[in-house]
């Protein structure tokens, strides 16, 4: 099915799917005035698996907020770079595929990343490649660790990270160019530009970004950190309704990563050429957000999208004399692969604050394709269907539970019924208990399942055996807090065990020739607990962290493996804001010393690998002039300059060292500035 067609049919089945929704009078939560002016309020507010916007305190669920204030002051371009500093959450480096995350010990291959809700696809390696997602126009980050299987399905058996994009304020013109250097060779520009009226509202956002790359040796052609340069665009259209809103939101990414190769020089034939790869990324996403108030207490959510993922690789001679270049004829050296995905989920809440009991019914409809020459048979699709609900009961005033149930039909897999149990007590007005238990449900991939992989270096195929990975989860959580009008005072310790059966990895299948198959080698476990204090005032913010987690992951029921290996991680995050508006930020974190069991292809055994401590530092210094149109960041970033750390871990399916993993780029300075127009009536 060619990419015209696929937009001819998503586009019926939106216009389909509104007139029905129309017809039904279904909607999302209603966009009015008092919406836009709760922006004050904005960093205490939560929506991801709510019934309706709720605060951090009376969320059922734990979630871990990022706002955009943070985001700004710690100079973030991308998520990895926002991630990079969190508890619980390790930064995994592939010179190729990227960025990728581990929380809670569960790889990314189990954690949704959600863009205003829409999941985002294209996993290389298994995970969403985190300096794909450009942080220029988010307004918060909502982090819930745990599987959320019941609400948003399979790939969430980890967690969910719901990125949440700005929004137009109702009658105002706005306009923000934004610029950023980095001295390690980053340039970044982007615009926005958004306007509301009562009615309507629309923004535009477009930008692009560029890394030269990165070696320690300058004089070397081949860099350890890939060039990359990025283009993306966010358009999209509103209409404020009566009890409601509709949204139609479009993001374009494009990618370009330049593999360089070393100069091969042959004198005698006064040539020298070298083999350069390209690694092109195209993303595109058309979602429509539809929502309505049915009444005071009743609310429907929908929202209908497609996706579509391409990645493609291109070989070329270069001629390193007169720089032309020449395709390289090897088929197996250039590569197209596409990805689409059909989603639609749409939620009825009813949630009446002076009833004892609320609850949400919901549908979630998903149907992921898979084409290109390294997918047996070139063409392949799964469809996953679902229908979910849960029940907020509430027993006096204290006490909250939400059951919850998640029946699901694949067509590939026999999914389980996956049961969620979310437990909340009010021990007093500032101490709050909330407990959970969740099963988790994850099916192979198409890659898992269909890829056949194979070229001078590669031979990975995928298996059609695969059984479906099922995770049970247990958190328990205590906070307190201390609130004022002048400061706030929180401190949570907290408490999670998870346990994976069937987890899907690599293994060698053929001692000659290298050859690799996806297979379910391993059952993982993994435990811990985290403590996170902080403090607020208009002026001054200080959190500190520090978490112990323990993982263990049995490969191919070898005994010897049946051990948990405990880490370290600690952080200090610290702000003071003085009366002239100019800020100090510290943002530091500690990773200690990590040690997984790890499957040796080489040598076809199970080891025990191991990557180094190290500590990431940032200082930052931010002013505004002009009546806060122009807003200036500047500072340090990776103060203690680190760029390899002792390991025997690869860091990535394309990483060259054995005894090191690629985890910085040195000591870099940055500054960052922005300009900002808004007109309101």
């Amino acid at each position: 099915m060619n990419i015209s067609k696929q937009y001819l049919i998503v586009s019926i089945s939106i216009v389909m799917m509104l007139v029905d929704t129309t017809l039904l009078k279904a909607q999302h939560h209603p966009i009015d005035s008092s919406h836009f002016h709760k922006q004050q309020h904005l960093s205490e507010v939560v929506v991801t698996g709510q019934y309706g916007e709720n605060s951090l305190t009376k969320s059922i669920y734990k979630v871990k907020l990022i706002d955009a204030k943070r985001i700004q002051a710690q100079g973030a371009v991308n998520l990895k770079d926002v991630l990079s500093n969190e508890l619980n959450i390790r930064i995994n480096q592939d010179p190729v595929l990227g960025s990728s995350i581990s929380l809670q010990g569960v790889s990314g291959q189990s954690i949704k990343i959600l863009l205003d809700g829409v999941p985002v696809i294209g996993r290389e390696g298994g995970s969403i490649d985190l300096s794909q997602i450009n942080m220029n126009n988010v307004e918060r980050i909502e982090i819930v660790e745990g599987p959320m299987s019941v609400n948003f399905g399979t790939d969430a058996l980890g967690g969910v990270l719901n990125i949440i994009t700005k929004k137009p304020k109702q009658n105002e013109l706005k306009a923000n160019l934004n610029t950023y250097y980095e001295s390690v060779g980053t340039y970044n520009a982007d615009l926005s530009l958004s306007l509301a009226n009562k009615k309507w509202n629309s923004q535009v956002n477009f930008g692009r970004n560029f890394f030269k790359g990165f070696n320690q040796d300058e004089n070397s052609r081949v860099m350890l950190w890939k060039p990359r340069e990025q283009y993306f665009a966010d358009i999209n259209f509103g209409k404020i309704t009566k009890d409601g809103s509709i949204k139609f939101q479009n993001n374009i990414f494009n990618e370009k990563i330049t593999n360089r190769g070393e100069v091969f020089i042959n004198i005698p034939l006064q040539k020298a050429d070298a083999s350069d790869a390209y690694y092109l990324t195209r993303r595109i996403t058309s979602s429509l957000f539809y929502d309505k108030k049915v009444s005071s207490n009743r609310h429907i959510n929908m929202v209908v999208s497609y996706s579509n993922y391409k990645r493609m690789l291109q070989t070329y001679y270069k001629n390193m004399l007169n720089l032309d270049e020449t395709l390289n004829p090897d088929p197996d050296l250039q590569d197209t692969n596409y990805f689409n995905q059909y989603m639609s989920r749409a939620t009825y809440s009813y949630n009446n604050k002076n009833s004892n009991l609320n609850y949400q019914l919901g549908y979630d409809v998903n149907y992921e394709t898979a084409e290109g020459n390294k997918i047996k048979g070139t063409y392949r699709g799964m469809g996953d269907y679902s229908l979910f609900g849960s029940t907020e009961l509430k027993v006096g005033k204290k006490f909250t539970a939400r059951p919850g149930l998640r029946v699901t039909y694949n067509t590939l897999y026999a999914a389980p019924i996956n049961p969620s149990l979310n437990l909340k007590y009010d021990i007093t007005e500032r101490v709050f208990l909330r407990m959970s238990y969740a099963r988790g449900f994850r099916t192979p991939s198409l890659k898992e399942l269909y890829l056949n992989f194979v070229d001078p270096s590669h031979n990975i195929q995928g298996n059609t055996d695969l059984q479906a990975e099922t995770s049970n989860n247990l958190q328990g959580f205590v906070t307190y807090q201390y609130k004022t009008d002048k400061k706030l005072f929180r401190f949570e310790p907290s408490l999670f065990y998870n346990k994976i059966d069937n987890m899907i990895d690599l293994a060698r299948t053929d001692s000659i020739n290298l050859k690799m198959k996806y297979v379910n080698v391993n059952q993982f476990e993994s435990i811990g607990f985290n403590i996170n204090t902080e403090y607020k005032t208009s002026q001054f913010s200080v959190a500190l962290g520090y978490a112990y987690t323990g993982t263990k992951n049995i490969l191919l029921n070898t005994p010897t493996s049946n051990e948990f290996f405990f880490n370290h991680q600690g952080r200090i995050n610290s702000s003071y804001t003085f009366k002239n508006d100019l800020s100090f930020s510290l943002f530091c974190k500690f990773n200690g010393f990590y040690q997984a069991y790890q499957y040796d292809n080489i040598n076809n055994k199970v080891k025990v690998t191991y990557y180094d401590a190290f500590s990431i530092c940032d200082a930052t210094a931010s002013k505004s002039f002009y009546k806060k149109h122009i807003s200036l960041t500047a500072g340090v970033k990776n103060i203690f300059n680190v760029v390899n750390v002792n390991a025997s871990y690869m860091s990535g399916y394309h990483s060259t060292q054995s005894n090191s993993a690629m985890t910085g780029v040195g000591r870099t300075f940055f500054v960052a500035i922005r300009y900002q127009i808004n007109k309101s009536n």
